[in-house]
């Protein structure tokens, strides 16, 4: 009776996994077929998953039918740039019957349930084509979304921990497993902020990197161009040097990062632009306090003080104020992979563009450029004594409010 039992437990078990599975909705972009008026020879890169290459429309000639012999439930569109307006159409007998008008997109990445239509069509509202370029388009059957696919949710507006780096693929170059563990880890609020803009391409594997490191929130990013500066001195003069200032003063006193951690102030392998970041994240303890540095946003979200920063590698010969983190540590929402893991296949699967530069790579432990060593520059909460966690000595007031940490538990 009992083996009987445990093998009717079991049917149900592969019952229920085989259910669990089949609830995925498909990717069916290979059985789909693409017509448009304009561009037509390069429809296929909608689909080739090059994230070089885009298709581009514009109004008038540039509407994109998508057309397939199974319903469609859901377009996952990497875009190249924002499109300001455009429609999805649903096509039956060659007529318009429904018209859902999109005023913009809000991410780059961004995904569009739909109803179980065979024949839609996206129509830009706007006479510009570089505001309706699409990079990838997914097709999606009926199921739930795959995790791969990207629903973002808007950047944190009271972030715990704000990571600001200067291009994408730092964030896991020079700071490891720092992402997974604190945003889907640990649970907190994580913002990174990204200095430079890198281009259409290097955004998509931006977007593609953090979300595989458990980012659901949207990161910010800043416009200033990826120009290489041999010092400081030379990022100041080709970004601005209170344009800078302004960029991160303005985000600090709206997304109100508890702590703050960056760049080697010496700029890692001495690049300007990574200097910048830790100069401006030093900078920001008191402009963001200042009211006559960037008075709008002072006006608009007011003084702000952060409570930590950290800096990578960073050291005095006065006192101790080093950390090591562990990402060597298993992740159990990443099932057991750790960080460093999760840092490592990110920039192997994502990082694409850059694997031509073979000098570069996830920085272990040992290396002279480690992304487990960082120091404590400011604190408003006293000094670290674990030195092993950004978040010592701060407890996020929601944390205290929601009961989520208690003096029991300290």
């Amino acid at each position: 009776m009992k083996k009987q039992f445990l093998c009717f437990a079991g049917a149900l078990f592969l019952i229920a996994f085989l259910s669990s599975a089949a609830a995925q909705a498909p990717d069916i972009s290979e059985q789909t077929r693409f017509e448009a008026r304009s561009n037509q020879r390069y429809l296929h890169r909608l689909t080739d998953r090059n994230y070089k290459s885009a298709w581009s429309g514009s109004k008038g000639q540039g509407a994109l039918d998508i057309i397939s012999p199974t319903p469609i439930h859901g377009l996952y569109i990497c875009w190249q740039q924002q499109p300001r307006a455009f429609s999805i159409q649903t096509i039956s007998n060659n007529q318009v019957s429904a018209t859902n008008y999109i005023e913009s997109a809000e991410f780059v990445h961004q995904y569009y349930p739909l109803q179980g239509q065979t024949h839609i069509r996206l129509v830009p509202e706007l006479d510009n084509g570089k505001n309706f370029s699409i990079e990838e388009l997914f097709v999606l059957g009926n199921g739930d979304v795959p995790s791969w696919v990207q629903q973002w949710q808007p950047s944190h507006e009271d972030a715990d921990l704000m990571l600001l780096f200067a291009h994408p693929d730092d964030e896991v170059l020079f700071f490891g497993g720092l992402l997974p563990y604190y945003a889907k880890e640990r649970g907190l609020k994580v913002l990174p902020v990204l200095f430079t803009d890198a281009g259409a391409m290097r955004r998509s594997e931006l977007l593609n990197s953090l979300w595989s490191l458990g980012i659901e929130h949207y990161p910010v990013m800043g416009s200033f161009p990826d120009l290489y500066a041999n010092n400081l001195e030379h990022a100041y003069k080709r970004n601005g040097k209170r344009k800078s200032n302004d960029f991160l003063t303005e985000i600090i006193r709206k997304h109100r990062p508890e702590v703050v951690v960056t760049h080697d102030i010496r700029g890692e392998y001495g690049h300007g632009v990574h200097r910048l970041c830790a100069d401006i994240a030093i900078n920001s303890i008191k402009y963001a306090m200042d009211e006559s540095r960037h008075p709008n946003s002072y006006q608009e979200y007011g003084p702000f003080q952060i409570k930590k920063l950290y800096l990578h590698l960073y050291q005095r010969k006065d006192r101790d104020v080093s950390i090591e983190m562990d990402w060597d540590q298993p992740l159990v929402s990443f099932s057991g992979k750790t960080g460093l893991e999760l840092a490592v296949n990110a920039y192997r699967q994502f990082h694409l563009s850059q694997h031509r530069y073979e000098q570069y790579s996830v920085e272990p432990r040992e290396s002279r450029h480690s992304s487990y060593r960082f120091g404590l520059y400011y604190s408003d909460v006293g000094d670290d004594i674990l030195k092993n966690d950004f978040m010592e000595n701060v407890v996020p007031d929601y944390m205290i409010k929601d009961e989520i940490f208690t003096e029991d538990k300290r």
